[in-house]
């Protein structure tokens, strides 16, 4: 196994250390590409070099960076005709003039088409947000010009230890174009607040540099300033950043949620990261899109996950503002679920409330207790990511599929935190713990691929979510909470997903209300307690192809049993221990078209928490042949009662008869017998007689067992011995 030593371990001291600090300026994540390197032999994780320019980039800058890093507005508040003023002023130093046209900042922010602020919230708001430059038309100044800073760049830069130095250069912005500016026509809510001011400074973001004397983007709070009779509370800066061929617009668009009082969505330190590669609140987000020497170039940045959508701040205690509502699902049902990232906006997210540890999961009559309207604090949402869904945004997503959600509101911010990670949890069936567990390659941990392989469907066999499942359903104390999410489909603009209160598939105790299942679908249920002792499933099995039912993963302590039936109750087979998978295995061909019915049932125990997994598979059929014999006891010896000749055909073959024929070691016949229609494993029984009843003498023996098909003929020879 190649690991790469986990942050979380190796940078104690430096957090101990970092306590002193109080760096509450700072927005952007730093760019997570940007302080680490992974050795491309040992893949052990290392700072970049503290050599030249990049002398700050460090661990101990990485969590500085990190620390108190999130800013947001105290309450978002949206324009109820969903018009968005944004007034952009770009600002340079007499060390760093600016390069940047407004016509290009204009592409960057007000552009209908391609990338930018107003595609981007236009697109994750399905249409129901406009951002719009107001009445001065554009970025200013106009032109090449530039509002030049009484002072250098590095004393602003500054600003990320020295807040005051950020506000210092808000204010000599808006004072330098307050005489062609009327910021009250930026109030358009009445409350006395300019809405959303956008401060684009020349020079990089040494979120993206790492260069001291550069400038963190970043939302300003607490600005205070009074142009035109209006108070200018907040102000979002960013960077021009010269040295990329485009600015990281991800942290555009990441500032300006924050602008809605949205938190960042990543923990203070870098290895507790509760949303990487999914949203734009997170570290990795903001930063997607096609790799330049190595770096994502954020011209592809994630959208925002649902639970902001819903509620911006990710504060219930002061309601939900937001461009979306989820879909409460109640009771057990498949449900449709269209992707996530284009209009309507009604279907995007789904809701499952988990129901509260006090509460048991279990009704008085053995029924699933279902949410109530108290128990709504901890939830899981449901979210379809689709790569290919048309969508501008979210194309460079780790993969596709189903998201789960696990939002737990108990777990409150304090006053004064912007960091929600907390609160919110991505369910990762390929790294439960979000170790950095690579999905192509579990032997090696990084940490640039956390959560990489967290969508599930059915291309990666990624299809249940259950009490049973690592990950599992359970509340965040540990409760189990009765909630199975399965038969989770291939990806794609619509899925489908199978929610269960309790136990799944129900009902489906009797054959006549069998759950019909499919092949090569992996599929997670329960016998749940004394009063669910068994569950059967139906299948549509072909003449001449093999099926094989394996039933695994049962419970320990646990005696579950696996028969295969016909609909009138006739068993046809009954499962075989499979040691190596934990339970059963039945191979079974059917000579016609027909329908079975596979039953579990229990012959000791029950549990409501761990699910047992139900796989069935079409075996290709090959060359006629007889896979396997065994041959047992041998020697065959006096005090046993019988010898088994078992055998077993090649895969989705069939025999007309399979014989046994036994001889003594001089050639003389002394026993025989023939199985008709053959199409599943079989055993001979003997008792060690002859064909007339007669026992035989110790001494050699050669069996002979033959299985014939039409004019084929294939044949086994052994020996063994019977010692009287």
């Amino acid at each position: 196994m190649n690991l790469i030593e986990r942050p979380s371990t190796c940078l104690i001291f430096c957090l101990a250390f970092l306590l002193a600090f109080t760096i509450s300026s700072l927005a952007a994540p730093p760019n997570p590409y940007l302080y680490f390197d992974s050795d491309p032999i040992t893949g052990k994780l290392t700072p970049k070099s503290t050599s030249g320019q990049n002398s700050e980039l460090s661990i101990s800058t990485y969590l500085q960076a990190l620390d108190g890093c999130c800013l947001a507005r105290e309450q978002g508040i949206l324009q109820p005709d969903g018009i968005e003023y944004v007034l952009a002023l770009k600002i340079d130093f007499s060390d760093q003039p600016g390069k940047r046209s407004s016509a290009e900042f204009n592409q960057y922010l007000f552009a209908e088409t391609g990338v930018s602020l107003k595609t981007y919230y236009r697109e994750n708001s399905y249409h129901q947000m406009d951002v719009q430059p107001g009445p001065v038309g554009g970025v200013l100044p106009a032109g090449d010009a530039w509002i030049r800073a009484k002072e250098q760049m590095g004393y602003y830069g500054e600003g990320a230890r020295h807040i005051p130095r950020y506000r210092e250069l808000i204010a000599e912005a808006c004072r330098a174009v307050d005489a062609t500016v009327d910021f009250s026509k930026y109030d358009r809510d009445k409350d006395g607040i300019v809405d959303h001011l956008f401060i684009i400074h020349a020079g990089n973001d040494e979120a993206s540099s790492g260069v001291i004397d550069d400038i963190w983007s970043v939302l300003t709070p607490n600005v205070n300033i009074i142009v035109d009779g209006m108070r200018v509370d907040t102000a979002i800066i960013v960077a021009e950043e010269p040295d990329f061929d485009k600015p990281h617009l991800g942290i555009y668009f990441h500032e300006f949620f924050h602008d809605f009082g949205a938190p960042d969505v990543y923990g203070l330190n870098f290895t507790d990261a509760r949303d990487h590669k999914w949203g734009l609140m997170g570290a990795f987000g903001p930063y997607q899109g096609p790799e330049v020497s190595g770096v994502g170039n954020g011209l592809a940045p994630s959208h925002i996950i649902g639970y902001l959508k819903w509620d911006f701040d990710a504060r219930p205690e002061n309601g939900r503002l937001g461009w979306i509502q989820p879909v409460n699902i109640t009771q057990s049902g498949q449900v449709t679920v269209p992707s996530f990232e284009l209009p309507p906006k009604t279907d995007k997210l789904f809701k499952i409330d988990i129901p509260h540890a006090r509460e048991s999961h279990i009704s008085i009559d053995g029924e699933p207790l279902l949410p109530t309207a108290a128990t709504n604090r901890e939830f899981f949402l449901i979210e379809n990511r689709y790569k290919a869904s048309g969508a501008i945004f979210d194309t460079y997503l780790p993969e596709s599929g189903i998201l789960i959600w696990h939002i737990d509101e108990t777990q409150v911010r304090p006053l004064g935190s912007y960091d929600a990670g907390q609160q919110i949890w991505l369910e990762d069936p390929n790294d439960p713990e979000h170790l950095g567990i690579r999905p192509d390659d579990p032997g090696f941990i990084d940490i640039h691929t956390i959560t990489e392989g967290a969508a599930y469907s059915a291309d990666d066999d990624q299809t249940a979510f259950t009490p049973g499942t690592l990950p599992n359903s359970s509340a965040s104390d540990g409760t189990p909470s009765g909630i199975s999410i399965t038969n989770i489909s291939a990806e794609g603009a619509i899925m489908q997903v199978l929610v269960s209160f309790g136990d799944t598939y129900e009902p489906n105790d009797t054959i006549v209300t069998a759950f019909p299942i499919f092949y090569a679908q992996p599929y997670y249920s329960f016998l749940y307690d004394a009063s669910d002792t068994q569950d059967y499933y139906q299948i549509e099995a072909a003449g001449g192809i093999t099926v094989r039912a394996t039933l695994s993963e049962i419970p320990a302590n646990r005696n579950y049993l696996l028969s295969l039936l016909t609909a009138t109750g006739e068993i046809l087979a009954i499962g075989e221990k499979a040691p190596d998978l934990l339970g059963y295995q039945i191979v079974y061909q059917p000579t016609s078209q027909q329908t079975l019915y596979l039953m579990i049932t229990s012959d000791g125990g029950f549990s409501s928490v761990a699910s047992y997994k139900l796989l069935i598979e079409q075996i290709e059929p090959q060359s006629f042949a007889l896979a396997q014999t065994r041959v047992y006891p041998n020697p065959f010896r006096a005090s046993l009662s019988e010898m088994t000749f078992a055998y077993q055909l090649s895969a989705s073959q069939s025999a007309d008869t399979v014989s046994l024929e036994i001889f003594t070691i001089k050639g003389e016949k002394v026993y025989s017998k023939t199985h008709q229609d053959v199409f599943a494993p079989g055993k001979f029984q003997w008792d060690g007689s002859n064909l007339r009843g007669i026992p035989l003498a110790s001494g050699i023996y050669i069996y002979h067992i033959a299985a014939t098909q039409a004019d084929s003929v294939v044949r086994e020879i052994g020996k063994f011995s019977i010692l009287r």
